[in-house]
């Protein structure tokens, strides 16, 4: 989906808070938000999508209380715009207005010390940008996959606010194996690749895999796993949670232990991982509901084509 807003705009709040601080600019945001909600059908529809569909769930009703309109979605908009702006100000070298506690660090300083890379595994859920900080906490260089056709505005302001950090984009383009190689070389090199393992490359259409998310089908990408299992690297998953104003916690826990696995096992390696990942994100959603920011219908492509297959089945 193509991104909304203009470089300008986000200069300008970036001008605000530095001249009124950040209560002002916090309440700037109300505003922009309710422009973006009142005028972002397609977002305000699949932020209710998603929250209805965590409403069906015992544990999204005792989390979320009641069932979730369009007040609910305008919150789950909101949430997005206080996690930009907090990206805004961490990117700007202001890392001491963000309070990041970070549990888990200590896996990655020991692949550091033995000079071994790792597949940074985290998702939509959250903050996957207060993460960043790790490559100026422990040192590593981080190298970030990423499609950025639909969204070069916001990636060119980040990019110029972060100059100077051990931190690099792996641009992601349909049907080129670019990006592959450079992930291989960057993990070869000692490096870290940092995925987010809900969204499907636009090159990898055809591998993917069917899970059970939040009682619904849905469609996840195989390549992160598949390349784990290629190359053998250990798979970290990575979350940040935002806990309050400017506070957020950070955890890294190992996901797939190193290893190259054996060409005939890889598949069934790959699958496993993806389901335990989708398994991981459900528990995310429960726990902050409000913090899965992925606006556009996640479930669609996954019911269209089992729609597909029962219509071929019934002719």
């Amino acid at each position: 989906m193509a991104e909304r807003g203009s470089l300008r705009a986000l200069y300008l709040l970036r001008l605000w808070y530095r001249t009124f601080g950040r209560p002002l600019s916090v309440a700037l945001l109300f505003p922009i938000v309710t422009y973006f909600f009142v005028t972002g059908r397609a977002a305000r529809t699949a932020s209710l999508d998603y929250l209805r569909t965590l409403w069906a769930t015992p544990e999204g009703r005792a989390r979320l209380g009641a069932r979730p309109g369009l007040s609910a979605a305008f919150r789950h908009l909101y949430a997005f715009a206080e996690n930009i702006f907090d990206r805004m100000i961490l990117w700007s070298g202001e890392v001491g207005s963000i309070r990041i506690e970070n549990h888990g660090r200590e896996l990655v300083d020991a692949l550091v010390r033995e000079g071994r890379g790792a597949i940074l595994l985290s998702s939509h859920l959250r903050s996957f940008d207060m993460l960043r900080e790790l490559s100026a906490q422990t040192g590593i260089t981080l190298n970030v996959l990423m499609f950025t056709r639909h969204a070069e505005v916001i990636n060119s302001f980040f990019e110029k606010l972060q100059a100077g950090r051990r931190l690099r984009l792996i641009r992601v383009e349909p049907g080129s194996l670019t990006a592959a190689f450079d992930m291989r070389a960057a993990l070869a090199r000692g490096e870290f690749v940092g995925i987010l393992g809900d969204r499907i490359w636009p090159s990898e259409q055809h591998r993917t895999v069917s899970v059970s998310f939040l009682g619904r089908e849905a469609k996840l990408p195989l390549g992160p796993y598949l390349l784990q299992g290629v190359l053998g690297c250990p798979m970290l998953l990575t979350t940040c949670v935002r806990t309050g104003s400017a506070t957020y916690t950070a955890r890294t826990q190992l996901f797939a232990p190193g290893g190259v696995v054996p060409r005939r096992e890889r598949a069934k390696h790959a699958d496993e991982l993806a389901q335990r990942f989708a398994a991981a994100l459900e528990r995310g959603c429960f726990e902050t509901p409000y913090q899965w920011f992925n606006f556009f219908p996640f479930w669609e492509s996954a019911e269209r084509a089992e729609s597909l297959v029962q219509m071929t089945r019934s002719a």
